[in-house]
């Protein structure tokens, strides 16, 4: 059997390439709304540990939680990358699976780490 016949040759169709361009925006807006929370997360936990030390409340101050807001950008973009890679060699409709369960998955874990963010900062309590 030749290398020809044994590899699939890459083709990109219009599907696919819409498929790409939806899933890119898709994803692009998760990004965006991680970096607004990553944005004003830090800000607030900022502004409020500014106001507990002009207080007299320095044991109330809160730490932020770098490491989840970062991996909440990092996450979108990872899987966009991750699905491409998967599924540049296959038809349509694995190109669709691939892409929805990765827009699935980023949704799940994108939600868990906001849980996450939200349960650990003591702001306003």
């Amino acid at each position: 059997m030749s290398a020809a016949v044994a590899e699939r040759p890459r083709t990109v169709t219009v599907g696919k390439a819409v498929v790409w361009g939806v899933a890119a925006v898709c994803l692009a807006y998760v990004t965006w709304q991680a970096v607004g929370n990553l944005v004003g997360v830090s800000k607030s936990v900022s502004d409020f540990n500014e106001f507990v030390r002009k207080n007299g409340g320095t044991g109330l101050e809160t730490s932020t939680p770098w490491v989840a807001l970062v991996l909440d950008v990092l996450i979108a973009p990872a899987a966009f990358v991750a699905a491409w890679l998967v599924s540049r060699r296959m038809d349509l409709v694995r190109t669709v699976v691939v892409f929805v369960a990765a827009l699935c998955a980023v949704s799940a874990l994108w939600f868990t780490l906001l849980q996450y963010v939200s349960s650990t900062l003591r702001i306003g309590s």
